[in-house]
């Protein structure tokens, strides 16, 4: 895996997403997104690859998940999240939590949307062509 900033990820639109998977299995906890990038991304790295987009050490996810769309699509990831997760999160800042500074948002084309509070983000290029 290599990291990968915010600025990068501005570049993913269009591309199919093959699965989401949440890893529970270690205290540091992670979330992966396996899609297929088109041919026309216009970031020539992952352009046509099939990549895995990974936020390590996650602190908050929050999902919301319309099932109208075949194949899910990502609209885009932005470098936000809501006013409303962010609501959700001041209790536990006020305990003392910690959070980490890095917090997007994936949308999808279906309506679907991905919120995440992490450490960091890496990106791992498959070797099978989308």
């Amino acid at each position: 895996m290599e990291p990968t900033t915010l600025k990068q990820v501005e570049w993913i639109h269009d591309c199919v997403v093959r699965n989401i998977v949440y890893d529970a299995s270690k205290a540091e906890r992670s979330l992966s997104i396996s899609m297929d990038c088109p041919h026309d991304l216009g970031y020539q790295p992952w352009a046509g690859r099939r990549i895995v987009l990974t936020a390590v050490d996650v602190a908050a996810i929050r999902q919301s998940v319309w099932a109208t769309a075949n194949p899910e699509t990502i609209d885009a990831i932005r470098p936000e999240i809501t006013t409303d997760f962010q609501k959700n999160t001041a209790g536990f800042r006020r305990l003392g939590v910690r959070f980490p500074s890095l917090e997007f948002t994936a949308s999808f084309h279906s309506g679907s949307a991905l919120e995440v509070i992490c450490e960091s983000l890496q990106v791992t290029i498959e070797n099978v062509d989308a």
